[in-house]
């Protein structure tokens, strides 16, 4: 194509010296280029020594005139062929991109994330362009990445508030106290995969703002990683945030508004009675004033005596084995624009722009909670809408040869989704097993009216989840976001 281009400028600029040379003075008077003083004429052919005179007179300007108008012809149609789009152009990039995940859970009070990711992803790309006559494109793409390196994922269930386990009322019904669960474990990931691909059909070329070309167009892009967490050390308490019913103090103001709470404590009876307690207001130093003990008061009810002590959901833990394992998919139409600058004829520039509306999937694993099933412990899915994906790119582009260019570029990802819906599914046989359990100590034991009413209650619960088929459901509880930035370099080949 190069050859071609230098042979044509060099016959074009050949043709062009005789009708450069008489331009000068002269005038068209709509078939050629006409003398504009007979003095300058006369000077002119003597100078070149009367042949160009005789040739001039004999109809030269004519022929010279048609032949110009056919090379303006002919260097048009080159120059427009030359700069048009067509065939198929394929290519291959490396890239190594950084990327964090991480969702959080509204009303459950939890918030998972990985961050620091990074991945090696290979990609392959490929285009065909239609030609002149017909100025559209298609365009397609597919990759495959492995997370590179080890980096920490965090599970926290402290700074969204916690969960609730449990909520502790009086004889009369009255809730005295919530027992809540606060849990931060920090796992190792490493190991991960991503694929995906994507097809857009396009109209090439079909804005123009100066050197500018932009093309839009439509298109599916599909995302898919997975990603899993081992050697996860963790940390849980559970304490007890009481209402102004209750005489004990659970959490406390510190120093400059700092809260500090107390581990939650259940003391049992002899006689198979409970409490709970905490801290209480009490003159400590007989001045008068009362202030927040600083020990946990051990209950001095007149018969209660004390046989053992719980603590809850507080402990400390350590999971060598796979703890969290998740595989996420964003997949869903898109449009972009596209835009190419033409530095010279060798290199070019070129940056694009994506806006999707993708589906949001994610299933997740975690083989330590008994509670739930195995192996797809939670699934959450968001609906048309509730997702978008940005996309941004640029790359610099220089031909190597006629047909094989390098490419060396940037690249910008995020996906966000909010009010996605979260299932959990429980585990039935431990359920079913505790239901048993329960129903028989109901049945068999003699129990104070509190303790019945307590076991009447998670009896209730797990016929309610017997009820919807072990499969809980929470609408609008999902916010997730991934995000990555690459920098990528490859060769195209033109077909």
């Amino acid at each position: 194509m190069k050859k071609t281009s230098c042979a044509l400028f060099n016959i074009v600029a050949l043709s062009l010296i005789p009708a450069v040379a008489g331009a000068a003075g002269t005038y068209y008077n709509g078939l050629g280029y006409q003398k504009n003083t007979s003095s300058y004429y006369d000077n002119y052919s003597n100078s070149r020594g009367g042949n160009y005179a005789s040739m001039y007179k004999n109809g030269y300007q004519q022929k010279t005139t048609t032949s110009r108008k056919v090379v303006k012809k002919t260097t048009k149609k080159t120059s427009e062929n030359a700069s048009a789009k067509s065939g198929l152009v394929l290519g291959g990039a490396l890239s190594h991109e950084f990327g964090s995940w991480d969702f959080e859970m509204r009303t459950a009070g939890s918030k998972l994330a990985y961050d620091k990711l990074s991945w090696n992803v290979i990609g392959g790309e490929g285009a065909y362009y239609f030609g002149d006559s017909t100025p559209m494109q298609i365009k397609f793409g597919a990759r495959y990445g492995k997370q590179f390196g080890e980096t920490s994922m965090i599970d926290d269930d402290i700074t969204k508030g916690g969960y609730l386990n449990m909520e502790w009322t009086d004889e009369n019904g009255n809730v005295i106290a919530n027992q809540t669960g606060h849990a931060l474990s920090v796992g190792s990931s490493k190991g991960g995969t991503q694929m995906g691909f994507n097809a857009a059909f396009g109209l090439t070329d079909f804005f123009k703002w100066g050197k500018v070309k932009i093309t839009p167009s439509v298109g599916f892009r599909y995302l898919k990683y997975e990603l899993s967490t081992k050697q996860n050390y963790g940390l849980s308490i559970d304490i007890l945030e009481s209402s102004s019913s209750y005489p004990y103090i659970t959490c406390i103001n510190g120093y400059n508004g700092e809260l500090q709470c107390d581990p939650f404590l259940l003391f049992y009876s002899s006689n198979g009675a409970v409490t709970i307690t905490g801290r209480v207001e009490e003159d400590t130093d007989g001045d008068g004033q009362n202030e927040v003990s600083e020990m946990i008061q051990i209950p001095s009810i007149a018969g209660f005596n004390v046989s053992g002590v719980g603590t809850g959901g507080t402990y400390y833990y350590e999971q060598s084995g796979t703890s969290h394992k998740y595989e996420t998919t964003w997949m869903g139409p898109y449009v972009a624009f596209d835009a190419e600058y033409e530095i010279n004829k060798d290199n070019f520039v070129y940056g694009g722009v994506e806006i999707g509306l993708p589906l949001y999937r994610s299933e997740g694993d975690q083989p330590y909670r008994y509670d739930w099933q195995h192996p797809k412990s939670v699934e959450d899915k968001g609906s048309f809408g509730d997702a978008y994906h940005i996309g941004l790119n640029a790359n610099w582009s220089t031909n190597i040869t006629d047909t094989t260019a390098f490419t060396l570029g940037v690249t910008y990802d995020y996906y966000t989704v909010s009010k996605a819906t979260a299932k959990t599914y429980m585990n039935s046989a431990h359920y079913t097993e505790l239901y048993d359990d329960y129903t028989d100590a109901l049945e068999n034991n003699v129990l104070t009216e509190y303790q019945r009413a307590i076991l009447e209650d998670e009896v209730a619960k797990i016929e309610e989840y017997k009820a919807a088929n072990w499969v809980l459901e929470d609408k609008d509880e999902i916010k997730s976001i991934y995000k990555a930035m690459g920098i990528r370099a490859g060769i195209n080949v033109k077909f």
